[in-house]
Parts: C-alpha cells; structure tokens; sequence
C-alpha cells in the first residue's frame, strides 16, 4: 500500500480522490470464451483489474462506508476539533486503510502517561480487508496501537451492508468511555509482577509458535526478537503491562522486504496479536484473570 502522511483536521475528512470510484464487474473471459460465475472488479479510473470474484461479490465506492462513517461520527458529539489522518491505498485502489488520532481524548490521568484515541478504518474491493472500524489507545512514547485487552473494540459489517450512520453513530459514542476502562486495565498490569522468564516462556507457547506436517513448532528467531524488545521496555519494570507492550510493539512496528505490502502485513499481525491478548492464558499471565 502507499502509505501519506499524516495531516491535521477539524473534522473528519473526505476520502482521498483516488478512492472515490464506483467498481465494475465484468464477466471473465478466456481465449473470447466466458467463464461461468467469475468476474472482474475493475477500477474504472485506471482500468486495473483489482481481483477475480464470484457472482455475489458486489463492491460499492467506498464513500458510501466512509460518508455514513463521518455522519455518524458527527452525530456522536465525539470531539473532532484535532484530529491528525493518515490513509494507507492499495494499488489501484483496491483496498484501505485510515488512522484516525483523536487528540483531545488523552488517558494519561489513568495510565500515567500520555495516550490518545485512535480508530481505524478498514475496507476493500478486493476481499483482502474485512470492513471494519476499530478502536484503540495509543501510547505516544511507542506510538504503539494498543489493541483491546478488555473487549474488542470493533464495529465489523458485511462489504454488501452499507453502513448505518445512527447505528455508528451509537457504538463510536461510547468509545472514549469504553477505552477508559481499557485504561484502568493497564494500572492493574502495572501492578502485576511478571519476570523475564515468564514473558519468554509465553511467547514460546504462544506467540512464536506454527504449525508443520510433523507438528506444532517453535520459531527461535521470534523468541529472541521477543526477547530483544523487552529489553526496550525495561522502563515498565517487570510488569504485564510490560508485556503488554511488547505484544503490541510486535502489531505495531512492522517491517518486510521490498515488494511487502507492510500495511497488510501490519494488519495481519494486529489481528492476530488481538486474539492472543484477549486469551484467558494472557489475561492470567499478566493478572487481568478473574
């Protein structure tokens, strides 16, 4: 994905233009003979194929998601006066993804330190992203996006459902409160004990594990690069908070070769470091369980 910079706004802002086109399908075709129940989605901007479909694949411009997204967040009296947007396009627009960093929502009276509000918006013509909305703290000294420990914060929809500007409006509502609560989570790992050892062992069951012919099998290498960033932590003590940060460093900071669409790749890694952080093995091991 091409990745812009971020910019300032006083209120949610209109899809970039190259985003902004109605998909074609056209039926597939080989050597002038039709292939039955496959079809192209065509920007037709640019005239790329961005990928092969059945017939109940129906992609819509993305501003009717993302309008109905800006009403509804209009509607939900959340402050917009400073928000700093960034948008993530794939190649011929077939997909996206949009930070939004709410900065007059900041946890630090909680947390100790300063954090603010972000969501991120998800959606593709090409099946690669699930349309979602998601939320989430970010802690301003890693720039880490702190994904739900409580409850997942989400609002996910089917890509042939438009969106339901009072129904969004309703859940964004609520997500400075419901990150509060997340906030208040994060003293209570601070104030959970967990060693070195402890995270290791973790990570060695959980996090660098995958899966062969022969059986499930452990990545050395993940293991140390594990190791490696909770060294970088050693400011959070020895903390499930601590872990917690290395979890979502690893979601956050992403790198790849060249050609990696990192921003995909990034959002792979998110997902799954959210389900292992909403486990009841992590919520034990960093003092969360009941």
């Amino acid at each position: 994905m091409k990745t812009l910079d971020f910019n300032s706004y006083s209120a949610i802002p209109a899809l970039p233009a190259e985003l902004n086109f109605d998909p074609v399908r056209e039926q597939v075709t080989r050597n002038g003979v039709v292939v039955p129940d496959s079809y192209w989605v065509v920007n037709p901007d640019t005239d790329t194929v961005m990928t092969t479909s059945k017939r109940q694949h129906n992609p819509v411009n993305f501003t009717h998601m993302w309008d109905s997204f800006r009403e509804g967040v209009a509607a939900s009296g959340i402050d917009t006066s400073q928000l700093d947007v960034r948008f993530n396009v794939a190649r011929g627009g077939a997909a996206f993804a949009a930070d939004i960093v709410f900065k007059n929502y900041d946890y630090q009276r909680v947390v100790g330190e300063a954090t603010q509000m972000k969501m991120r918006i998800l959606d593709s013509h090409d099946m690669t992203l699930k349309r979602d909305i998601r939320a989430m703290i970010m802690r301003l000294a890693c720039t880490n996006g702190m994904v739900s420990v409580g409850e997942k914060l989400t609002v996910k929809q089917k890509h042939t459902t438009l969106s339901d500007p009072e129904r969004l409006g309703a859940v964004v509502a609520e997500f400075p409160e419901r990150l509060e609560k997340e906030a208040h989570l994060y003293k209570q790992m601070m104030g959970h004990y967990v060693s070195k050892d402890t995270a290791i062992k973790f990570a060695e069951a959980h996090v660098a594990t995958y899966r062969t012919a022969s059986g499930i099998k452990v990545n050395k290498k993940t293991v140390e690069e594990f190791a490696r960033i909770w060294n970088e932590y050693a400011g959070l003590g020895d903390t499930g908070y601590r872990l917690y940060n290395v979890m979502t460093h690893i979601s956050t900071h992403v790198t790849g070769r060249e050609g990696t669409d990192v921003t995909r790749k990034q959002i792979r890694i998110e997902d799954k470091v959210s389900d292992i952080v909403q486990t009841t093995e992590f919520r034990q091991v960093v003092g969360l369980a009941a």
